[in-house]
C-alpha cells in the first residue's frame, strides 16, 4: 500500500424534511479530494442536489468521472480465500470500513472493505479499460457472478435499506431505525426537521418480519395484520436462502388511532406475531427489530486469511 488505509464513510444526504435525499460513500484520496460514490441510476439527480447544496465563498469542485472508473464487487463467504488466490494479501488486511490503493495482478485499484450482502467483502475500482482483466483475474481465483436478485435477498436478510424501496425522501432515520448513526451535535441539512421529529416519536418503525410457511412468496407492498387490524405495510421482500425462510422489511405502526396497545412502544415490537397479506392470503410470521442473519454484523469483518 502506497498509503496509509483510509477510512470509507457511507452517509445519507437529508432533505429539509430530514427524510432521504440519497445516500453516498465517501473516499478521502488526499487532504483535498474525495471520491464519491453514488447509485448509478440516480447519478445525475444526486449530482445536481450536491452542486445545488454549495455555498457562495466554497472552493468545492465536482466533476463526473463515471465513464472513466468501474467497480467490480467481491462478496461472500469464499471472498478472503479468492483475495489469497488472487495474491492480494492487502484486501484481507484492510479493516472494516476502510480503504486503500494496492495492486491485483499488476492492476493498480482502489478496494474498500464493506458489504451490501453480509458476507467478508470489498469493492474495488479500476480504470474502466481495465475492468474486463480484473474481472477475469477474479474468475481464475475462484469468483463466479451472481445477479441482483441473491444480492437483494441477502442484503434483506442483513436489513440493509434500500432507496426506492425501504427509503424515500419522506422517510426519516427515525422510522428507518438509524437514528443511531446520525450526528446529533453537528448542524446538518435536516437536522431542526430530524429534532422536531424525534420530539414527536416516529409512527412507525421498520422491522424484518420472518415468515413460518417457506412456500410464501411476499414481493413488497403488501399490508401487514394484526389481530385483524392493519398495522403497517411490507417495503422489500425476498427468500432468505440463509435463513431457510421467505422474510421481508416493513414499516409498522408504533402509535396512532389504528395502532394496538401492544404495539405502541417500539420495544414491543420484538417477537409480535403479525400476518402478511399476499394476494389476499395471509401468511403468519414474527417481527424481529434486528437483521434475521447474523445480527451483530460478525461476518462481514476481518477473520484473517482463511477465513471462510
Amino acid at each position: 500500500m502506497t498509503r496509509p488505509p483510509g477510512r470509507a464513510i457511507y452517509t445519507a444526504m437529508l432533505n429539509e424534511a430530514g427524510g432521504f435525499e440519497s445516500d453516498l460513500m465517501a473516499l478521502r484520496l488526499s487532504d483535498e479530494v474525495y471520491r464519491l460514490s453514488l447509485g448509478t441510476a440516480a447519478l445525475k439527480r444526486d449530482l445536481a442536489w450536491l452542486r445545488r447544496q454549495r455555498r457562495a465563498g466554497e472552493r468545492v469542485a465536482l466533476m463526473d468521472e463515471t465513464g472513466d472508473f468501474a467497480t467490480l464487487a467481491l462478496m461472500g463467504p469464499r471472498a478472503p480465500r479468492i483475495a489469497a488466490a488472487l495474491g492480494a494479501d492487502a484486501l484481507n488486511d484492510l479493516g472494516y470500513f476502510r480503504h486503500a490503493a494496492l495492486e491485483i495482478g499488476g492492476l493498480a485499484v482502489r478496494a474498500a472493505r464493506l458489504s451490501y450482502v453480509g458476507e467478508a467483502g470489498w469493492e474495488i475500482a479500476c480504470r474502466a479499460g481495465e475492468a474486463e482483466r480484473l474481472y477475469g483475474l477474479l474468475r481464475e481465483a475462484g469468483a463466479r457472478p451472481s445477479g441482483l436478485y441473491a444480492q437483494t435477498a441477502m442484503r434483506i436478510e442483513k436489513r440493509f435499506l434500500a432507496l426506492g424501496h425501504d427509503l424515500d425522501a419522506d422517510v426519516s432515520p427515525l422510522e428507518a431505525g438509524l437514528d443511531f448513526a446520525v450526528a446529533w451535535e453537528r448542524d446538518f441539512i435536516g437536522r431542526e426537521a430530524l429534532l422536531r421529529r424525534r420530539e414527536a416519536g416516529p409512527e412507525s418503525a421498520m422491522a424484518t418480519i420472518v415468515l413460518d410457511d417457506g412456500e410464501a412468496v411476499p414481493l413488497g407492498k403488501e399490508p401487514v395484520y394484526r389481530d385483524g387490524a392493519v398495522i403497517g405495510q411490507t417495503t422489500s421482500a425476498a427468500y432468505g436462502y440463509r435463513i431457510g425462510r421467505p422474510l421481508a422489511l416493513a414499516y409498522l405502526k408504533t402509535r396512532g388511532r389504528e395502532t394496538l396497545e401492544a404495539l405502541e412502544a417500539l420495544e414491543a415490537l420484538e417477537g409480535a406475531r403479525v400476518e402478511i397479506d399476499i394476494a389476499r392470503r395471509l401468511y403468519a410470521g414474527r417481527v424481529r427489530l434486528s437483521a434475521a442473519f447474523d445480527p451483530r454484523g460478525d461476518r462481514m469483518r476481518p477473520h484473517g486469511r482463511d477465513a471462510a
